[in-house]
């Protein structure tokens, strides 16, 4: 998902050659499907104590904090709470460091070269997109901060509102999942903010917001643990702020959500009686497990296998991470897997065993990366969360639109099931958009491949956009 992307960084470390001191600046890539990202780790020392952050240029995200540097002789390791992530590496006493990167069950190799302060910069430096706003603005922009209710968050955000005196109506757009920036940065589009644009610029007024640990917004203290849900109660705690701006309309507050964010705006609207309308924008409703097994199969397709194993693949990947919800630790996940894992085993031939590379797999390798996944707790809640709980229960009005070319979250089955949830639930006002040739960033693509994203100059379809405005303006009449 739009997460996509900045789930897969690390730490790392830097170096210049200093006595036995890893300072400085290191880059690396590492493939996400069929996206190569560059990582950036940046390392500090004071005294003997060893700080890190880490950045994704092509995310055009920066200084993210890092959880813990650890530096033994030339061993290096990295842990990156905020993502589940971890990177071990050996530094070559030059200008080179060996490692490995492991997230989410999977591990990938990750080595990576000093580089100099002015290469860092440059890599800071924005391709030229057409739509990315540009000052003077014909509207009210401003930076704002806030706090949760304890004071344990710490937010940072931009408001625009249309010039005038009024109270508008007001949206918060909720990211996909990821650590992103208020701008939703990434490939040098700023995605939530040419949305943003446009909408003020349409007489709707938009909070857009960093996500934890990105930009002006905190870590908090637990975030090793946090989850979708943890990140709707962030989305209460900016709903908090917008009610006590007199230029925000009380009556007309909704809620755009991206991705992740699409299933998070129905947690919310759920709960509060004060979200006017909700925007589902490429919401994966149809769960973690099938989520995670579609874009799975998506890229074992496109490495060339056939459909006959890829079906084989879907059914084990379904049945092992249906096991999460009903497994009490690690443990029990092992000993729910052994049987499936042998029975599937037995119904599948020869072929399609070596296709999958399985005819030697044994339970204790699926141990091993499934363990992974359920001992993240995001993970773990994304693959046992039932979206339709929640939005059954929504009875504010609903728009929801997914790209018809939506590699990530696919349009067919996640906006039939919220057609047919939210019609059991007894909503009357609802609507369900296809919006064909679009991709999950809804930019007109030509596959709706990852890899397209950063080769589009369209930063968001104003089809797509203006879809969105429109809906918002008829509902907050």
């Amino acid at each position: 998902m739009k997460k996509l992307l900045i789930c897969v960084f690390i730490l790392c470390i830097a170096c210049q050659l200093k006595a036995q001191d890893l300072t400085g600046s290191w880059q690396g890539s590492i493939a996400v499907g069929s996206v190569n990202l560059r990582l950036v780790f940046n390392i500090d020392k004071k005294g003997d104590v060893y700080a890190s952050t880490f950045d994704s240029p092509d995310q055009k995200a920066f200084g993210i904090a890092c959880s813990k540097t650890t530096v033994v002789n030339d061993s290096l390791f990295i842990e990156i709470a905020v993502i589940g992530g971890s990177y071990k590496g050996l530094w070559d006493r030059k200008d080179g460091i060996t490692g490995t990167y492991a997230q989410g069950g999977g591990k990938t190799v990750l080595n990576l070269k000093h580089i100099t302060a002015a290469e860092k910069a440059d890599l800071s430096k924005d391709p030229v997109r057409p739509q990315t706003p540009k000052p003077p603005f014909n509207y009210v922009s401003e930076d704002v901060e806030y706090d949760n209710a304890d004071k344990s968050l710490h937010y940072g955000a931009t408001f625009t509102r249309p010039n005038g005196s009024g109270k508008y109506p007001a949206v918060i757009i909720i990211s996909g999942s990821g650590t992103q920036d208020r701008n939703g940065s990434m490939f040098g589009h700023k995605l939530y903010w040419v949305l943003a644009d446009y909408l003020t610029k349409n007489g709707i007024a938009v909070l857009r917001v960093d996500d934890r640990g990105a930009g002006k917004s905190s870590l908090g203290n637990n975030i090793k643990d946090v989850t979708s849900l943890d990140f709707s109660y962030d989305v209460e705690a900016s709903l908090n702020y917008l009610e006590t701006r007199t230029d925000v309309s009380k009556k007309h507050l909704g809620l755009i959500g991206h991705s992740e964010g699409g299933i998070i705006a129905p947690m919310v609207a759920a709960r509060r009686k004060d979200v006017n309308f909700i925007v589902m924008w490429g919401a994966p409703e149809v769960g973690g497990v099938k989520i995670h097994t579609a874009q799975t199969a998506y890229i074992l397709k496109k490495r060339g296998l056939d459909s006959v194993s890829i079906n084989a693949f879907s059914s084990l990947n379904d049945q092992i991470l249906t096991l999460f919800a009903s497994s009490a630790n690690v443990q029990a996940l092992d000993d729910n897997i052994v049987p499936i894992v042998a029975a599937w085993k037995h119904t599948q031939n020869p072929e399609t065993l070596k296709a999958l590379h399985a005819t030697d797999l044994t339970a204790q390798a699926l141990f091993e990366q499934n363990n992974s996944l359920y001992n993240m707790p995001w993970m773990r809640y994304f693959i046992t969360y039932n979206p339709e709980n929640d939005l059954v229960k929504v009875r504010c009005p609903v728009l929801a639109i997914n790209g018809g070319k939506d590699m990530q979250v696919l349009a067919p089955s996640n906006l039939s099931l919220i057609k047919e949830v939210l019609t059991k639930g007894g909503n009357k006002d609802f609507e369900v958009k296809a919006l064909p040739g679009l991709n999950h960033l809804l930019q007109a693509a030509t596959t709706g491949d990852m890899s397209e994203y950063e080769k589009i100059d369209e930063t968001m379809s104003p089809a797509a956009m203006k879809i969105i405005s429109d809906w918002i303006k008829i509902h907050t009449k």
